[in-house]
C-alpha cells in the first residue's frame, strides 16, 4: 500500500532553523531562551526617579535647604539688611557733619565775643548777642557729642549687628531731635531781643526783621518736628517688626 504524502513526514520534533516548505512559503522556527532575555525594572520610572533623583537635583535639593534655613534665621530680608547698613551708615556721616558745623559754628560764636571784649565792645547789643549765642550754643553742642559718642560707641561695623545699629541709630536721632526743637526756643528769643535792641538803636521799625527771624525759627521748629514724628514712626515699625520674629 503506497504511502500518503503526510505519511513521509517525520513530525516527532522540530530542528532548530530547520525551513519547512507549503506551498512556496518558507517559516523558519528558532527556540527562545526565556531565562536569557535581559530583567526589566519592576518600579516605574516615576517611582524609581524619585527614589534616586540625578545628581543635579540632588545638589538643588540640598542648595535650597541651605537658603531656607538662612532665611528663616535672619529677622529680616536680606535686602533689608542691606538697606538699614546703607542707612545707618548714611546718617552716621550727617551725623558727623551736622556736630562738625555745630562746632564751628560755636567756635566763631566765641571768637567774636573775645574779639568785642578787646575792643571794648562789652556792654554793647552785639557782643551780648554774641557771648550769650555763644554760651546757649556751647551748651547745645555738649549735649550734641555726648549723644553722639554715646551712640557711635555702640555702632559695630558687623553686618550680623546690623539691626541693633539701626535701633541704637533711631534713639540718638530722637534725642538730637527733641534737642534742636528745644534749642529753637532760646535761640529765637535771643535773636528777638538783638533785632529789637538794634532798631532802637537806629530808629528803625523792627517788626520786618522780627517777623522774618520768627518765620526761620518757625520753619526751623515745623521742618524738625516733622523729621521727628517721621523718625517715631519707623523706630516703632523696626521694634515692632523685632519683637514679632
Amino acid at each position: 500500500m503506497d504511502k500518503t504524502p503526510f505519511e513521509n513526514e517525520d513530525t516527532s520534533s522540530v530542528e532548530p532553523n530547520k525551513l519547512e516548505t507549503n506551498h512556496s512559503v518558507i517559516v523558519k522556527t528558532k527556540q527562545i531562551d526565556v531565562l536569557s532575555l535581559p530583567k526589566k525594572d519592576i518600579l516605574p520610572p516615576s517611582e524609581k526617579d524619585k527614589k534616586h533623583p540625578p545628581p543635579d537635583e540632588q545638589a538643588l535639593d540640598e542648595n535650597w535647604l541651605i537658603l531656607s534655613r538662612d532665611w528663616q534665621s535672619q529677622p529680616y530680608e536680606k535686602s533689608d539688611i542691606q538697606a538699614l547698613l546703607k542707612q545707618t551708615k548714611k546718617r552716621t556721616l550727617w551725623a558727623k557733619a551736622s556736630l562738625g558745623l555745630s562746632v564751628v559754628g560755636t567756635v566763631a560764636f566765641l571768637i567774636v565775643f573775645v574779639y568785642g571784649l578787646f575792643q571794648g565792645e562789652f556792654a554793647s547789643p552785639r557782643n551780648t548777642y554774641f557771648g550769650v549765642g555763644g554760651g546757649l550754643s556751647l551748651i547745645f553742642v555738649y549735649y550734641e557729642v555726648k549723644i553722639r559718642l554715646q551712640t557711635w560707641a555702640q555702632i559695630s561695623e558687623s553686618p550680623d549687628q546690623a539691626v541693633e545699629n539701626a535701633i541704637v541709630g533711631y534713639q540718638s536721632s530722637l534725642k538730637y531731635m527733641a534737642l534742636s526743637k528745644w534749642s529753637c526756643l532760646p535761640f529765637s528769643a535771643l535773636a528777638n531781643w538783638f533785632v529789637y535792641t538794634m532798631s532802637q538803636e537806629s530808629e528803625k521799625s523792627s517788626m520786618p526783621d522780627i517777623i522774618f527771624i520768627n518765620i526761620v525759627f518757625a520753619t526751623i521748629y515745623v521742618v524738625t518736628d516733622i523729621i521727628h514724628r517721621k523718625r517715631k514712626k519707623e523706630y516703632r515699625e523696626l521694634i515692632a517688626h523685632t519683637s514679632n520674629i
